[in-house]
C-alpha cells in the first residue's frame, strides 16, 4: 500500500525533482551501457577505416583513393551529428537512437560487401551519418536520466565504454585486414563486425525507455510520469526501500514543444555556444589531427611504416584509459576548470611528443598525450549537453560535435598543405598542440559553470 502510494504522490513532483532523488542503482548504469553500445561502434568506425581502406584500394591496385575513404566517412559524421540531432529533438531519443543505429549498420554492411571504390565511398559517407550523431545522442540521454551530482561521471562512465570501441576497431584492423586468405576478405570480416555490431546493439536497446524529461517538455507528461514509475520501482525494488527520499526544491516552466534554434545564439546562450563551438572546433583539430600526424612524424624520425603504425597501435591504448581516469576527476573540479587545466596538460605532452628523442619517450608522451584527449572528451561532451534546456540538447551538441568533426576533416588538409610547401613534419604537431592551449583558454575565459547544478537549475539560473 506504501509502495501504491508513493507511486500516486509522485505524479504531483516535477520529473527533475524525481530524477535528483534516485540513488545510483544498477538500473541506471544497465541504461547507460546500452546507451554507450552506439558510442562504441561510432569510435570502431573511426579508427578502423584508415587501415581498412588503404588495404581495400591496394588490394584494388587503386591505392590513390585511400584517402578519399576517411574523408567520406567524416564527412558523413558531420552531417549525422547536425541532422540526427535535430530530429532527436523533434521525435525524441529512443527514436532518434533506432534511427542512427539503422543507418550505421546498413552503411557498414554495404561496406562490407561493396563491389566497387564508388560503392564503398557512399557506403562509409551512410555510415558516418549514422555514427555522427551517436555520441551527443548517448550523451544527451545519459545526461537527462542522471541526477546532477554524478552526471559527470556517469557521462565518463558511458564515454569509457563507448571509446573502447577505438581501441578495439584499431587492433582488429591490425590482426583482420592482413588476411587474405580467408573465405571472406579480412578486411571486409573487419566491416562486417561494425555491422553485426550495430544490428545487434539495436536489438539490445529496444528495451530502453524514453528520455522523461523530453517526454515531460514535449506535453508527454502522463507518458514521462509513467517511465518514471517504472524506474523508481526498479530502484526501489533493487534498494529494498518502501519510500523515496523527498524530493529536492526544483522550480521550472515546462514548455511544450521543440526550442527555436536561434535559441543557441540569444543572448542568454550565446557565451554557452561560443565556449562549446570554439573547444570543439579547435579540440577536433588537435584530437584527429595527432592521430593523422603521428604515422607521418614517426616515420619522418626515421622509422619504418610498420613500426610507426605498431607504435600508433600502442598509444591507441590511452583511448579508454584516459576516459577511465575521467570517471574519478570528472566532479573534483569545475568543469571549465577541469577542461582549462587539462587541455594545458595536453599542450605540455603534446610538446614533450615533438620534443623526445628516444623511442621510449615518443611512446610515452604520445601516449600521455592521446590519455589527456579521452580525459578531456568525456568533460567535454558532458559540459555541451548540459548547458543547454531539454528542448534543443540533442541539437545544441550535436552542432557542437559536429564541429569536433569538421576539425577533424581539416586536420589532414592542413597537414597536406604544409607537406606541400615543404614545412617540416614538426610543425604537424605542434600547430596540434596549439589548437588545444587554444582550448584551454577559451574553457578559462569564455566557459560557464556547470558542475552538479541540475540541469533544470541551469535554465533557470541564467
Amino acid at each position: 500500500m506504501k509502495l501504491a502510494n508513493t507511486m500516486t504522490t509522485n505524479l504531483h513532483i516535477p520529473i527533475a525533482a524525481r530524477i535528483e532523488r534516485l540513488p545510483v542503482s544498477k538500473h541506471l548504469l544497465w541504461s547507460i551501457l546500452l546507451i554507450s553500445l552506439g558510442t562504441f561502434w561510432d569510435s570502431y568506425m573511426l579508427f578502423s577505416v584508415g587501415p581498412i581502406s588503404a588495404h581495400y584500394f591496394a588490394y584494388l591496385g587503386q591505392p590513390h583513393f585511400a584517402t578519399a575513404l576517411p574523408l567520406a566517412l567524416f564527412f558523413g559524421t558531420f552531417v549525422g551529428a547536425v541532422g540526427l540531432s535535430t530530429v532527436a529533438d523533434r521525435i525524441g531519443r529512443r527514436g532518434a537512437f533506432t534511427l542512427d543505429l539503422c543507418i550505421l549498420a546498413t552503411g557498414a554492411l554495404i561496406a562490407a560487401f561493396s563491389p566497387n571504390a564508388p560503392v564503398l565511398l557512399i557506403a562509409l559517407f551512410i555510415a558516418g551519418v549514422g555514427t555522427g550523431a551517436e555520441l551527443p545522442l548517448s550523451t544527451t540521454y545519459v545526461q537527462e536520466l542522471a541526477p546532477a551530482r554524478v552526471r559527470g561521471r556517469l557521462s565518463s562512465f558511458a564515454l569509457t565504454i563507448g571509446f573502447c570501441g577505438g581501441t578495439v576497431g584499431g587492433f582488429a584492423s591490425m590482426l583482420l585486414v592482413p588476411l587474405n586468405d580467408l573465405p571472406l576478405p579480412g578486411f571486409r570480416i573487419a566491416l562486417l563486425l561494425a555491422a553485426v555490431g550495430g544490428f545487434s546493439s539495436l536489438l539490445l536497446r529496444m528495451g530502453l525507455p524514453e528520455s522523461p524529461r523530453w517526454l515531460e517538455r514535449v506535453g508527454r507528461s502522463a507518458e514521462a510520469d509513467d517511465v518514471m514509475n517504472r524506474i523508481e520501482r526498479h530502484v526501489m525494488r533493487e534498494k529494498n526501500l518502501v519510500m523515496l527520499p523527498p524530493p529536492p526544491r526544483t522550480e521550472y516552466k515546462i514548455e511544450s514543444g521543440v526550442s527555436p534554434l536561434s535559441l543557441l545564439l540569444s543572448r542568454a546562450y550565446v557565451r554557452r555556444t561560443m565556449s562549446a563551438w570554439g573547444i570543439e572546433l579547435l579540440q577536433g583539430f588537435g584530437a584527429y589531427g595527432f592521430a593523422t600526424f603521428v604515422p607521418f612524424f614517426l616515420y619522418s624520425r626515421g622509422y619504418s611504416i610498420v613500426h610507426a603504425l605498431t607504435y600508433t597501435a600502442v598509444i591507441q591504448i590511452a583511448y579508454p584509459v584516459g576516459s577511465l581516469v575521467s570517471i574519478y576527476v570528472t566532479e573534483k573540479f569545475q568543469r571549465k576548470w577541469g577542461m582549462a587545466f587539462a587541455y594545458v596538460l595536453n599542450t605540455l605532452f603534446g610538446l614533450g611528443f615533438l620534443l623526445a628523442n628516444s623511442t621510449t619517450l615518443i611512446v610515452l608522451f604520445g601516449f600521455l598525450t592521446e590519455a589527456m584527449i579521452f580525459i578531456n572528451g568525456p568533460l567535454l561532451h558532458t559540459y555541451e549537453a548540459e548547458i543547454y534546456p531539454t528542448g534543443i540538447r540533442a541539437r545544441g551538441a550535436g552542432i557542437s560535435f559536429a564541429l569536433s568533426r569538421l576539425g577533424g576533416f581539416f586536420a589532414p588538409l592542413v597537414a597536406a598543405l604544409l607537406l606541400g610547401i615543404g614545412a617540416g613534419h614538426t610543425w604537424l604537431i605542434a600547430i596540434g598542440a596549439l589548437a588545444w592551449f587554444g582550448c584551454a583558454l577559451i574553457a578559462a575565459i569564455v566557459a560557464v559553470d556547470t558542475t552538479n547544478i541540475s540541469l533544470e537549475d541551469l535554465e533557470v539560473k541564467h
